[in-house]
């Protein structure tokens, strides 16, 4: 991802459009936000519809709860639980989103939706399953909530505008954001608009060979045991940039980024989803220069045959960008973060299958973390339209205290995923690039069955990337 510059001749990167203030949508008082107790019955009729579909339709045997159950979770309080891996990382930050949107739209703001999305969380964690209320549902269900909300919510509000959009725009809003567009419908507005954001969308399409598969136990080599993922495959992607790097963040979110990536071939699959949004941030700013400090909610997930990790993160970092030459500039963006909460598959499938016939690796292959993630980005922009750039995530993963799995054991997991890519211009819309994509990971538990494990993998890819805003 790469940003227009004011004071450029040409900006580098995305499009030639002059450079537009962001701002978000402010609330015109507190007495006109939609009032607590209806916001309460809004939260409790998503939990009452998920639940009623649960028992009645699919006939769910976790829908089946009672007072029972209740006085339980009350009495034992909250556990671990170890449920499919996408239902935790994606489905419950979805279903918290839900609750987000019906305080966001109702005139609250990012703190305060975020209150409201743990107050769903927390009611169907006690209320609306047989199984124990889930500490890592209420993280991932509040916090990555009110990521997957926020984005959604200001996506919907630039696809609606005033209002006075074609029938197309109001329906993609609907299909974006629908608990807050019937909030909307309802309630009218319940926010001042400012000037919209600024948002830059991009779509990528490529084809390449990933090559230099290693899988070790114990210094090993056990490749016969996995996948020799030397293959070709095909790679997509659409990645989007809400705001500039470079402006003043009056609102949580007033800048954040959403980078996606899917490859897949014969070997296996790999998707990746990182979106990082500021806080607020405080910094020095100029003419295609500025040095910007600021905190960060981080959301990061990287599902496939290769590895299973998702991380929910809290940080702060440092932006710098200047010019080296009148027609070469430079970019570092450096983050350091503290993981509330991190997961990751041990790799150990085909020993715990050996050892125990009943191990389903789809419930049980992954642990719960906490540990601290350090994301370097690098931007060399040459020429006004050639880029050479740079993005690395190192995680550093220890295992949360009464949190194992069944075949679990406690330790370390170091993680590193490096991107380097290079793209040239061909049209304002349209460039060519590459790029060389490397994955490793490294466990260490303490455990006589689990061995000291690495694997590795590389990635080379051609595409194509299409500006579509």
């Amino acid at each position: 991802m790469s940003q227009p510059v004011e004071g450029d001749a040409r900006p580098l990167l995305q499009n030639t459009q002059k450079t537009k203030k962001v701002e978000d949508y402010e609330i015109v008082t507190a007495k006109e936000r939609v009032s607590v107790p209806i916001v309460a019955m809004e939260v409790t009729a998503l939990n009452l519809l998920v639940w009623g579909v649960d028992y009645y339709l699919l006939d769910k045997n976790y829908a089946h709860t009672g007072p029972d159950y209740w006085e339980r979770n009350f009495r034992e309080g909250w556990k671990w639980d170890h449920n499919h891996w996408a239902v935790n990382f994606y489905g419950h930050p979805y279903h918290g989103s839900r609750y987000y949107a019906a305080a966001r739209m109702g005139g609250y703001g990012f703190y305060g939706s975020l209150l409201w999305a743990s107050f769903g969380s927390a009611t169907w964690e006690m209320f609306a399953e047989t199984e124990y209320p889930s500490i890592n549902d209420l993280i991932t269900t509040t916090m990555g909530g009110a990521v997957f909300g926020e984005v959604f919510f200001r996506f919907s509000q630039m696809l609606y505008g005033d209002g006075s959009e074609n029938i197309w725009r109001r329906a993609a809003s609907l299909g974006v954001e629908p608990v807050g567009y019937i909030q909307r419908k309802i309630f009218g507005d319940r926010y001042v608009r400012a000037e919209k954001g600024v948002l830059d969308l991009n779509l990528f399409l490529g084809s390449g060979l990933r090559f230099g598969n290693d899988f070790r136990f114990d210094g090993k080599n056990t490749g016969e045991l996995d996948e020799n993922w030397d293959d070709t495959h095909f790679m997509f992607g659409v990645n989007a940039e809400y705001g500039r790097p470079y402006t003043e963040v009056k609102r949580p979110f007033d800048y954040f980024t959403v980078i996606s990536a899917f490859a897949f071939g014969d070997d296996g699959s790999l998707a990746h989803l990182d979106i990082t949004g500021k806080l607020n941030n405080v910094g020095v700013r100029g003419s295609g220069r500025w040095i910007d400090f600021a905190t960060y909610l981080d959301y990061d997930t990287f599902y496939g045959d290769f590895a299973t990790v998702g991380t929910v993160s809290l940080g702060g970092g440092l932006d710098i960008s200047f010019w080296l030459f009148s027609n070469l500039r430079f970019r570092m963006s450096n983050q350091l973060y503290w993981i509330v909460l991190g997961t990751t598959d041990m790799g150990y499938d085909d020993i715990l299958k050996e050892k125990y016939p009943e191990y389903d690796p789809d419930m049980d292959s992954y642990q719960y973390n906490t540990g601290v993630k350090y994301s370097l980005y690098l931007e060399l922009g040459i020429w006004r339209n050639v880029r050479i750039c740079n993005r690395m995530n190192l995680e550093a993963l220890h295992t949360m205290p009464n949190s194992l799995p069944h075949y679990g054991a406690y330790g370390w997991d170091l993680l590193l995923f490096n991107y380097i890519w290079a793209e040239i211009d061909l049209t304002r819309r349209i460039s060519l690039g590459t790029r060389l994509d490397t994955y490793m990971k490294f466990a260490a538990y303490q455990s006589e069955l689990f061995e000291p494990m690495s694997r590795r993998m590389f990635a080379f890819t051609l595409y194509v990337n299409f500006r579509i805003l």
